[in-house]
């Protein structure tokens, strides 16, 4: 205890020194102006244009479509065991069969469309990767996802959704200025 007693340090002192002399570098690093040349695109209109992302739609809505009949059917074989007037027991295990079929199924529709959902996103990411390349563009926004700060995105940044478009559907007819307006009548305006 005579040991502690000698060093009569305040704990504000010992906060200062730590502060003045332990600071990793990491910490202070700062802020610098940046220049940067940034795009943004309407991922929206985008979407519309990929023939990727069109086929995992319908592929969902196939998928909801065939699930619904295979419920509908399992709905008319307990049914039709109701009025065979099965036990209670095999009514059981018809139900508990027909559900194991119904979740096997829903779940591999699901991991169809979801991998094609997937490739649609990794063609967007990759198209979008190689308009910023060509542009010279340093970071590519969706601009619908910017919160704060759109506006000055928009003002300075460089609108590339027609260029995307272009790339993922060469078929798409629009012209530069469609996205734009389209953009402006679907989405809110970035603050």
């Amino acid at each position: 205890m005579k040991a502690i007693s000698k060093f009569n340090f305040s704990l504000p002192l010992i906060a200062s020194v730590v502060l003045l002399l332990g600071q990793p570098a990491y910490a202070q690093k700062a802020a610098t102006p940046a220049s940067l040349k940034i795009g943004y695109f309407n991922l929206n209109l985008v979407k519309i244009s990929c023939p990727e992302t069109a086929g995992s739609e319908t592929l969902r809505l196939q998928a909801e479509s065939q699930l619904k009949r295979e419920v509908e059917q399992a709905n008319r074989r307990l049914q039709k065991a109701q009025e065979e007037k099965r036990t209670p027991e095999e009514l059981k295990k018809l139900t508990s069969d027909i559900q194991s079929e119904i979740n096997a199924k829903q779940q591999a529709l699901a991991q169809l469309v979801q991998t094609a959902t997937a490739q649609a996103t990794e063609k967007i990411f990759q198209t979008v990767n190689q308009v910023a390349q060509e542009k010279g563009l340093d970071l590519v926004i969706d601009g619908a996802g910017v919160y704060s700060g759109g506006q000055k995105v928009i003002d300075n940044g460089v609108d590339v959704t027609a260029d995307i478009m272009k790339k993922i559907s060469p078929a798409s007819q629009l012209t530069k200025s469609e996205p734009a307006k389209a953009a402006a009548a679907a989405e809110p305006k970035a603050k």
